[in-house]
């Protein structure tokens, strides 16, 4: 029998639902594994054949039906492992609505987010990801998506980023379906490996030990971007709100020329 199946094969092609669903399922295996380490394998099968599951959902259900129990589970395995081998999500869930107010996202690899409003956003992400506080990940949210402006720009619909605001929306955000604050923190998640990967000064990846060498236990301490943007400024507070403004990538690739020069002496 020929089943015709629809299956995607990217995190950007995955749909709004299957996102959040994914990113759940994705969270719950790692909170299962960290309190129960011995229910790691019963955990795993679970996991596989959910993801499996959700990467088949937009399919007819007669057609997921006999995917799931005629094709044997091996015939998934290349098509899932893209899943929990690291997240490549780069968009994000376009607006959310909480109370009949409309917050909108950032584009696509945080192209419109400034300097500001990512090195905000990376220390909420980084003390969730160390807590697991769920506030912080509201601070995540609330910090991404915004309002519309009065007057929006060309690159952005959004209320320009304001650090003082971040609290009071918080709050609202605190009341947002759990999944898709979990989406938009793998999104987020996504972008910043993406700008990783592209500014690798910036973001040096952990140094691998040689062959036959033991590995190198060395905790790497997180530096804020604020830092980085006090560092730039060099203690004129004149300078401070012009530098705030400036486009992520802007700003990272003045800094990853800059760090360029450094090693270049």
């Amino acid at each position: 029998m020929v089943v015709n199946l629809t299956i995607p094969q990217t995190w950007n092609e995955l749909s709004e639902t299957q996102l959040k669903n994914i990113a759940h399922q994705l969270e719950c295996f790692q909170t299962l594994v960290k309190d129960s380490p011995d229910a790691i394998t019963l955990a795993a099968t679970k996991l596989y054949y959910q993801l499996s599951k959700e990467l088949l959902r937009h399919n007819t259900w007669q057609n997921i039906r006999i995917a799931l129990k005629e094709i044997q589970p091996k015939a998934f395995q290349d098509l899932t492992k893209y899943l929990y081998q690291s997240v490549e999500r780069t968009t994000f869930i376009p607006s959310v609505k909480i109370k009949n107010v409309t917050y909108h996202a950032p584009a696509t690899r945080l192209r419109n987010s400034t300097i500001a409003e990512f090195a905000f956003a990376d220390v909420a992400f980084y003390k969730w990801r160390q807590t697991h506080n769920n506030i912080w990940l509201s601070v995540l949210c609330a910090t991404l998506y915004r309002e519309e402006a009065t007057l929006p720009t060309d690159i952005d619909i959004r209320k320009p980023f304001i650090k003082l605001a971040v609290d009071n929306c918080a709050d609202a955000f605190q009341k947002l379906n759990p999944k898709t604050k979990l989406a938009i923190a793998y999104s987020y998640q996504g972008c910043r490996g993406h700008i990783a990967n592209t500014y690798p000064l910036i973001f040096p990846k952990p140094i691998e030990p040689e062959e036959g060498e033991a590995p190198i236990q060395t905790k790497k301490k997180y530096i804020s971007f604020s830092e980085i943007i006090l560092d730039k400024i060099e203690g004129d507070p004149s300078k401070l709100e012009a530098t705030n403004n400036i486009l992520l990538n802007d700003f990272l690739a003045i800094y990853n020329n800059d760090i360029k020069k450094i090693n270049k002496k």
